[in-house]
């Protein structure tokens, strides 16, 4: 599937560089989150020598082992470099139980320039307040915009007639990867569906998963 630079949000991690807050990406399921953060990394490497990156994918088995706190809090700093820039990203990071007490630590060290996403339904703004009292700056990653849709098909010129393809398609962008508009509905159905019963209500109670 085609990607593009969502340069708004890329500008403001790139402003965000080296400041002491721990940086959390938020936004709902399939907005580009994970992409944006990936986006970041390779900006970093390609432009700066002196710096140590340090990534973890919560998606991914091969983290499997850090779901545990201490064992995060262990893993990060093995891997601290001295005498380099050190750069911490955790992707999806709410599915270490309890990960703030590994963050915030690693925070206090004053030796990381941390990242890290979550959903919305785990990282809700009043929820970032008592996790990291006084420690983050949110950025809030939104689905394409109407000016991002035009950018991913590269076509200015019929303006109404993608602007009314926009008004059906969405801003999703994992629904264009979909040649029927039956299949692309049904990706919309099914990510608005997971985020009201996993990420919003369950037997009638809000929860987190």
């Amino acid at each position: 599937m085609k990607t593009i630079e969502r340069t708004e949000y890329l500008n403001r991690i790139k402003n965000l560089k080296d400041t002491p807050d721990i940086k959390v990406i938020t936004g709902i399921r399939r907005s580009g989150k994970s992409i944006l953060m990936q986006e970041y990394i390779q900006y970093l490497k390609d432009n700066f020598n002196n710096i140590n990156v340090i990534f973890i994918d919560f998606m991914d088995l091969s983290f499997e082992h850090l779901k545990e706190y201490h064992a995060l809090h262990a893993y990060v700093e093995k891997r601290y470099v001295e005498g380099k820039s050190n750069y911490l990203f955790i992707d999806e990071v709410q599915m270490c139980p309890n990960f703030e007490l590994a963050v915030n630590s690693l925070y206090s060290k004053r030796k990381y320039d941390i990242y890290i996403t979550g959903s919305n339904a785990f990282l809700l703004s009043a929820d970032l307040a008592t996790l990291f009292t006084g420690r983050y700056i949110e950025i809030h990653v939104y689905p394409f915009s109407f000016k991002e849709y035009c950018n991913y098909y590269d076509n200015n010129h019929d303006i109404e007639k993608l602007f009314e393809d926009y008004t059906i398609k969405g801003g999703l962008a994992g629904s264009y990867a979909y040649n029927t508009e039956k299949d692309r509905k049904d990706y919309i159905k099914e990510v608005y569906e997971t985020i009201v019963t996993r990420d919003l209500a369950y037997d009638g109670k809000m929860v987190r998963v």
